[in-house]
């Protein structure tokens, strides 16, 4: 799970991802805001305010892991049993986990703040895509509040794991 071609993969298919969030950051707000909670607690545009909101925040702890500076920083630690075999599988499974605090969407979703937070992490992800061999290389680990400490191959496949995990449940929200 940590050589650069397999990096390399996890953001091409992470930039696709993200481009269909901000498509649907574009939708009318009666289709993005609409509830239905035999899917989700949250409207799309809250799935789609949470992941660019964990996404900026994965930006920089791979900013960290590849300047080995940063007050996340640790030298080691393993991930929690079984973190490893979700992110090889590329599924998480619904509904076993609330989002940390400092990701959830704010109750009023500023479209132009969230146009910011998806364009960061698309910035970020594109910049460090072309930074795949040195990625690979990154020392250190960051822990994640359900995971464990994660390296920085890791962070990208969480990326891609965790943003087509909330596309999906986007698209359940947005299918008629």
């Amino acid at each position: 799970m940590s050589g650069p071609g397999l990096i390399a993969a996890d953001f091409a298919d992470l930039a696709a991802a993200c481009e269909r969030l901000r498509e649907v950051s574009r939708l009318s707000a009666p289709l993005s805001t609409k509830q239905r909670p035999e899917i989700s607690g949250w409207c799309a545009l809250e799935h789609v305010a949470h992941v660019a909101l964990a996404n900026e925040l994965i930006v920089r702890n791979l900013e960290s892991l590849s300047t080995g500076h940063g007050a996340l920083l640790q030298a080691g630690g393993e991930p929690v049993p079984g973190a490893l075999e979700m992110l090889a599988a590329g599924v998480i499974p619904r509904g076993r986990a609330q989002s940390p605090r400092m990701v959830r969407p704010p109750s009023r979703i500023d479209p132009l703040l969230l146009a910011d937070w998806l364009a960061t992490g698309e910035q970020g992800f594109a910049r460090f895509a072309r930074e795949v061999a040195s990625l690979a290389q990154a020392r250190g680990k960051i822990p994640h509040q359900l995971l464990g400490p994660l390296d920085a191959p890791q962070w990208v496949r969480f990326a891609r794991v965790h943003t087509r995990h909330h596309l999906a449940i986007v698209e359940a929200l947005l299918a008629p």
